[in-house]
Order: structure tokens, then C-alpha cells, then sequence
């Protein structure tokens, strides 16, 4: 395993384990989040949303709030932000196993019209290799949350699972299910095999109307959002990773066919860089494959621990000191 950190103990590394709470999966940031784990740094160059419905246009990612609590098994993730109803997404990519594309594989076809396609070619910063991809979207009904395993996929035979909400269909503050098993829960034609064992409950409120604008990026507003896309998922399927381990997540906002890349990303891109495009400068190529989050200073991710509550968790990590935070690598 490759190690990202050493720490002797809780007070050396100045790491506060929290007593981890209940969530309610409703897309509004619960106390049980505590800190962003990663904050916006540029204004959204995919418009501002100002309509309190959560209706009007817009698109932005303004913090990344996220908890891995083992004595749950659950990985709970809060993007706070908003994603425009026309079909625009926000992808997730999820490194929480051994193995992973650091360049993603274009083979691998899924979401209408196999278009995912498209981000064959495009490169993530060194040290992530995505295992999973999740993904939300919307077109003015319901809120659609696809997940692909993709590091189990192989082209022609995607092992996803897909969900529709059920609550709020229409307005801006909706919430459901993607089921686990198969049938009618899984992605169609090609992409028709399944992998989840438990259901992932998401959330999603539009109604945010702070936070970055198309002209400025201010951290404290943008750390202040309380609402946005979120969802919850058994950490048994992505890899079981356990205490010690570090997951790390890529987030990004883009357009509907997967083709141009906002540059609205979590962990931010360095303040004043545009939209991304498809060549990685705000260029229509007609995929991704020209965008590689490397070239970028800093790192365009952000690392969840896999922790336990208190008092379990001092009594495990306190007393003896802090083990080895690492990647399964």
C-alpha cells in the first residue's frame, strides 16, 4: 500500500475525529459534515443561478463535504451547488481500491447513447485512479443519479446501477433511490449489469443562490451554501475500505454529452482558470480527451478518511496513536 501520511497522534496531526452523526440525505448539509473538505476557487463559467425555486439556470460546485464512518459502513457526500435542468451533470469519481484509471478508458460506453465515450482520454492528476463514477443530472422532471464500477467493467459489459427520484419530481428540491440488485434498476442495453448490494439514497436541493457568481469567487461565501447534490453509499461497494484508508473523490460539473468541462471542479483549479472545455483551455473538440487535470497545479481531488465515532474511535486511535492514513494501493 502506498502511504499518504504518518501521523503519531491525534493532537501531531491536529486531526479532530468527530462523533459521527445521522444523515438525512435530503441535499442540505447536515452538523454531522463538519468542514469542507474542499472549497470553490473560481467563479462558475457556467452561469449563475439566482432563482430561489431552484428552477432557474445556472451551474456552479461550490464546497465538497464528505464522511466515510466505518462503524456505519456508509460514505456520505455533499456537494453544495447547483446543476442547471438541462441535462448538465456533475460527475463524481470515486478512488477507493487497489488499481483505477488515472486516464480514463474510452471503451467503456454507458449513460444515453453510450456518450460517457467521450471522456475517453482525459487524465487526472497523479496518484488518482478512478474506480467508480457516479453522476447526477436533471431536464426539468426527475433528478437521475447513474453509478458505473468501472475499474469491474470491461467494453460492452458496464456494471451499473441507475435511479429516478420519487419525491419532488419537477421541483428544485428532490430525493430517491438507486436500488441495488438487477431488473429494472439497471442501465439498459449494454450497460444492463448491476453491482450495487445495498441501495445508495441521494438528495438534491437547487434552491442556492449564494455562494460563487459568473464574476466572483469569494471562499466564505461559497463555504457557506448549505445545500446541493448529495448521496449516501455503502462503502462495501466501492472496495470496502477500511479504518486508515483514504478515499479521494474528483468532482466536476459539465455539459449533458460529456464533451465540455465547466471549470467548476472539486478540489478547485487554480483561481482564474475558465472553462475547461475539451481540450483543457475551453476549446469544443467533441470529447475530453484533451483535458488532463495534471497540468494543473494543485491537486483537482479531495481525500476522505475512513474514520470511527467516538469514543470508539479514540479509544482505537487516541491511545495508541493515529495509524497509517493510506490509499489501498
Amino acid at each position: 500500500m502506498q502511504t499518504k501520511c504518518l501521523l503519531s497522534a491525534l493532537a501531531v496531526a491536529g486531526l479532530s475525529v468527530p462523533a459521527l452523526g445521522q444523515f438525512v440525505v435530503d441535499g442540505t448539509r447536515d452538523a454531522a459534515y463538519g468542514a469542507a473538505l474542499a472549497t470553490q476557487t473560481n467563479p462558475t463559467g457556467f452561469g449563475d443561478a439566482t432563482d430561489p425555486t431552484g428552477l432557474g439556470g445556472g451551474g456552479e460546485l461550490d464546497a465538497a463535504y464528505a464522511v466515510a464512518n466505518f462503524a456505519t459502513g456508509k460514505l456520505n457526500v455533499l456537494l453544495t451547488g447547483n446543476i442547471e435542468s438541462n441535462f448538465n451533470k456533475v460527475s463524481v469519481f470515486i478512488d477507493s481500491q487497489v488499481g483505477g484509471e488515472n486516464i480514463l478508458d474510452g471503451s467503456l460506453a454507458y449513460d444515453f447513447g453510450d456518450i460517457s465515450s467521450n471522456f475517453g482520454g482525459l487524465g487526472f492528476d497523479a496518484g488518482f485512479t478512478a474506480d467508480y463514477h457516479l453522476f447526477g443530472r436533471w431536464g426539468g422532471g426527475a433528478f437521475e443519479v447513474d453509478i458505473v464500477d468501472r475499474a469491474a467493467s470491461t467494453a460492452g459489459a458496464e456494471l451499473g446501477n441507475f435511479g429516478a427520484a420519487t419525491v419532488g419530481t419537477g421541483t428544485g428540491v428532490q430525493s430517491g433511490t438507486i436500488l441495488a440488485g438487477g431488473g429494472a434498476t439497471a442501465t439498459t442495453g449494454a450497460d444492463a449489469g448491476t453491482f450495487l448490494t445495498q441501495d445508495v439514497a441521494f438528495g438534491f436541493n437547487n434552491t442556492n443562490i449564494l455562494g460563487v457568481t459568473d464574476a466572483t469567487a469569494d471562499p466564505i461565501a461559497a463555504n457557506a451554501v448549505l445545500t446541493g447534490f448529495e448521496f449516501e453509499i455503502d462503502l462495501a461497494d466501492i472496495g470496502s475500505p477500511g479504518v486508515g484508508d483514504v478515499i479521494q473523490i474528483h468532482a466536476v460539473y459539465g455539459n449533458g454529452d460529456n464533451n465540455y468541462h465547466s471549470n467548476q471542479v472539486l478540489g478547485g483549479l487554480p483561481s482564474g482558470t475558465g472553462n475547461l472545455g475539451g481540450d483543457g483551455a475551453g476549446g469544443f473538440t467533441g470529447n475530453l480527451a484533451g483535458v488532463n487535470f495534471a497540468q494543473f497545479q494543485g491537486d483537482q481531488f479531495f481525500r476522505v478518511p475512513v474514520l470511527v465515532p467516538e469514543p470508539a474511535s479514540l479509544a482505537l486511535l487516541g491511545l495508541g496513536g493515529l495509524a497509517m492514513l493510506r490509499r489501498r494501493k
